[in-house]
């Protein structure tokens, strides 16, 4: 029973803690995030290793497996741990710089962009027609508040469909004029990833439509002083930027839908606790980090 015993024993000391520091809704919650998947492979991972500490002790096994086992806890429970995410967000993640503001709504910009650049991946279909904004969904709402603040002239969404199902920029261009945006402002390219799409990029630019290129005469900004802002996660945004610069692409970063978070708090017991959302933040700085090893 001791294999059992031991993360019984973490799981009532967490919650309890947790439950004095922040309260009974607090200690329920971390109670809760124990018993998902993540949290219970945690555990399993403490009860396996004490299973083979005992069996060392016993002498039926070397000292190696139980060694190797809580290194396997300790892995799990690092990797999956948000103060970990939060690092290996910071590590990736274009910087929030708040000055100018960090809200492109908020600046005070003499002119506005002549156009913003939103890249596709900000939303998906949960049905023909019906979208929904996803974890990077901030793109959009970062798009749409800076038409609104009238930071710019025009929207250029991106993104081809690799399934052949509701391409991003149809989901873009509907969102966006949900959120009160003209339709006649927002023009769309292609691009199955984030190469293709700064190729395209290039080519609008260099040879734009003439409703577009409308736009930009109204500004009556030359070619040379044309200002363009590329909205994306800020995880993302590096590699973006890279791809941007290699086509010859003078765009102004305006990251959004950041991992990393600045603000300073106090440790609590549940910090502690693995979860799933950590792992896919994790996942994403990962891919993001192999993508510029490969001159991605």
């Amino acid at each position: 029973m001791l294999p059992l015993a031991v993360p019984a024993a973490l799981v009532g000391v967490l919650v309890a803690v947790t439950w004095f520091q922040q309260g009974f809704v607090a200690g329920m919650r971390c109670g809760t995030a124990l018993i998902q998947p993540v949290g219970l492979v945690w555990l399993g991972l403490l009860a396996f290793t004490t299973s083979r500490l005992r069996a060392y002790r016993r002498g039926t096994i070397s000292g190696w497996k139980p060694l190797g086992a809580l290194l396997l806890f300790l892995a799990w429970g690092v990797v999956a741990n948000g103060s970990f995410a939060n690092w290996a967000s910071r590590s990736v993640e274009t910087p929030l710089t708040l000055d100018p503001h960090a809200a492109i709504e908020q600046r005070k910009l003499e002119t506005p962009f002549d156009a913003v650049v939103v890249l596709g991946g900000g939303s998906y279909a949960v049905a023909p027609g019906f979208y929904e904004l996803g974890s990077d969904g901030e793109r959009v709402i970062s798009a749409a508040q800076a038409y609104h603040a009238g930071a710019t002239r025009s929207i250029i969404v991106t993104g081809s469909a690799t399934d052949g199902y509701e391409p991003p920029t149809k989901q873009s261009r509907t969102l966006l004029t949900s959120l009160g945006v003209p339709d006649g402002i927002i023009f769309s390219i292609e691009g199955v990833n984030t190469q293709a799409e700064m190729e395209s990029l290039a080519d609008l630019i260099q040879t734009p439509p003439s409703a577009l290129s409308a736009f930009w005469e109204a500004s009556e900004s030359s070619s040379d002083s044309r200002t363009i802002g590329l909205i994306t996660s800020a995880f993302h945004m590096p590699r973006a930027m890279r791809l941007a610069r290699r086509h010859q692409l003078n765009f102004e970063p305006l990251p959004c839908a950041f991992r990393a978070k600045a603000n300073e708090k106090p440790w609590l017991a549940s910090d502690l606790v693995p979860g799933a959302e950590n792992l896919v933040d994790v996942g994403k700085m990962l891919k993001e980090t192999i993508a510029k090893l490969a001159g991605q």
